[in-house]
C-alpha cells in the first residue's frame, strides 16, 4: 500500500532535516535552511498552515540554544549585570518578532517564506567580511545606543523567522564596535537564548506547535548537535559556511519555483 506523501516526509525526510539541523546549528547555524522545509511539507499535507510549522520549528531547536546558553555560563558571569540592557532589547524585539509571526496570515508568510530564505543565505554569505570591514571603520569606538537600538531590530528578524540571525548579530557587533571575540560569542548565545526564547513561549501560549512534530524535531536536534560538537574541531569552518549558505540559496529558489507554479 503506497505511503500518504504525509507519511513520507514525517518517516523520511523531516528526521533526517532535524538531525542535520542541529548538526549545522552547532557548527556554522542555518539549521531552519533544512528542518523548515521539511516541516512546512509534512504540515502541510496534513492541512496544517505554514505560520504553526514556523512556529513549530522555532519551538523544535530552542533547546539547543538553551545548551549552547549552558557552555558559555562561565563566560557570562564574567560580563554579570553589565548584559541585562541587551537582554532587555533582544526580548523586545524577539516578542514583536512572535508578535507579527503569530498576526502574518499563512498565504502572506508563503509569500514571505521564498525572501526570508535567500535574506538568510545572503547574510550568511556577506556577514563575515562585513563585519571585519565595519569593525575597521568603527575605529574603536563603541556605540551602545546604536546597538540597542539594532538589537531590537534584528531580533524582530529572530523571533519572526531566525535563520541567519547569528550572523545579524556578529554584523551589528561589527558596525557598534564590540570587537573582543569571547564578549561577542557570549552576547550572541545569550541574546539568541533570549530572542527566540520568548517567541516560543508565546508559540505555546498561542496553542500554535504541533507537539508530535515538535518534540521529535527537537530529540533528532539534539543528537546531531551533540554529534557535531564532538567532531566540530575537524571540520573546515569556511566550507561549512558555503554550504549552508548554498543550501538557503538551493530551499529559497525551491520555494521561489514552488510559489510561480502555485500563481501561474
Amino acid at each position: 500500500m503506497p505511503l500518504h506523501p504525509a507519511d513520507l516526509f514525517h518517516l523520511l525526510w523531516l528526521p533526517v532535516a532535524s538531525f542535520f539541523a542541529g548538526v549545522l546549528n552547532t557548527i556554522a547555524g542555518g539549521g531552519s535552511f533544512l528542518s523548515l522545509p521539511a516541516l512546512i511539507h509534512a504540515t502541510g499535507a496534513l492541512g496544517i498552515g505554514a505560520v504553526t510549522a514556523q512556529a513549530t520549528n522555532t519551538v523544535a531547536l530552542w533547546p539547543g540554544q538553551l545548551t549552547s546558553l549552558v557552555a558559555f555560563r562561565k563566560k557570562l558571569r564574567a560580563y554579570g549585570w553589565s548584559m541585562l540592557p541587551l537582554v532587555v532589547a533582544s526580548g523586545i524585539g524577539g516578542w514583536l518578532g512572535g508578535w507579527l509571526l503569530l498576526t502574518t496570515p499563512d498565504r502572506w508568510f508563503k509569500v514571505l517564506l521564498p525572501w526570508l530564505l535567500l535574506f538568510g543565505a545572503v547574510m550568511f554569505i556577506v556577514s563575515l567580511p562585513l563585519g571585519k570591514w565595519l569593525a575597521n571603520r568603527s575605529g574603536g569606538k563603541r556605540y551602545e545606543t546604536g546597538l540597542l537600538i539594532g538589537m531590537v531590530l534584528v531580533s524582530v528578524y529572530v523571533g519572526y523567522f531566525g535563520a541567519g540571525g547569528g550572523f545579524l548579530v556578529m554584523a551589528l557587533f561589527g558596525i557598534c564596535g564590540v570587537h573582543d571575540i569571547h564578549e561577542m560569542n557570549a552576547l550572541k548565545v545569550l541574546t539568541a537564548a533570549v530572542s527566540i526564547g520568548i517567541p516560543t513561549v508565546q508559540f505555546i501560549l498561542a496553542k500554535s506547535v504541533v507537539w508530535h512534530f515538535c518534540i521529535e524535531m527537537a530529540v533528532l536536534a539534539a543528537v546531531g548537535g551533540y554529534l557535531a560538537a564532538r567532531f566540530s574541531t575537524r571540520i573546515n569552518q569556511r566550507v561549512m559556511r558555503w554550504t549552508v549558505a548554498l543550501i538557503g540559496l538551493l530551499t529559497a529558489g525551491y520555494f521561489f519555483l514552488l510559489n510561480a507554479m502555485q500563481h501561474g
